[in-house]
């Protein structure tokens, strides 16, 4: 199997800890976490190379020189996507559809429940394992390339992108005191 580590790169849409809402038909969403590459990131032409490897084996030489009749896992981020963090970004999303992603923290040891809940939101930087795989054509699809995610560890803290903030931003003037008061209304 073809695997690559992608080092340090900011995420998107990160499903690593629970899995996305579940699909029209009813069927689990899965896993996922969208990587977000610079243009001129020494990483992106590693995983081209991988990924077009990945595609001549599995459809010979020839037939992988066609690109336009397959579908591709990096994507131009100024082409497809609306956004400053896609300004001078190729993007790529890496799924798992049934296996939860291994998660650890910077220090190479499980995530606990405060690992997930600092590192794991849109914007954050990680390491993400992924394996590129060809998958055929279904339904009148495109034949392709796709990253199936293993692990991820917590790498950073970055901007949010979806615009929310931390619980604990939000309510750091909250904090008890040690204070044992009993609700006041005339606090609001």
């Amino acid at each position: 199997m073809a695997k690559i580590i992608l080092q340090n790169v900011r995420c998107s849409y990160v499903y690593v800890a629970q899995q996305r809402k579940n699909k029209e038909d009813g069927s689990p969403g899965g896993y996922g976490i969208q990587i977000l590459l610079a243009k001129d990131d020494p990483q992106l032409k590693k995983l081209t190379k991988l990924v077009k490897k990945v595609l001549v084996e599995a459809v010979g030489e020839e037939s992988a020189k066609k690109l336009g009749k397959f579908k591709l896992p990096v994507r131009d981020g100024d082409d497809e996507r609306d956004g400053e963090e896609y300004e001078g970004m190729m993007f790529m999303n890496a799924n798992s559809k049934n296996k939860k992603p291994g998660m650890v923290n910077k220090n190479n040891e499980t995530a606990d429940q405060d690992d997930i809940e600092e590192y794991c939101y849109s914007g954050a930087y990680f390491h993400v394992s992924v394996n590129p795989y060809f998958f055929k054509a279904t339904d009148g699809g495109k034949p392709g390339v796709a990253l199936g995610l293993n692990n991820v560890m917590f790498r950073k803290k970055g901007d949010r992108l979806d615009g929310s903030v931390a619980a604990t931003s939000d309510f750091a003037d909250f904090a008890d005191d040690g204070n044992d008061d009993d609700f006041d209304d005339d606090d609001l």
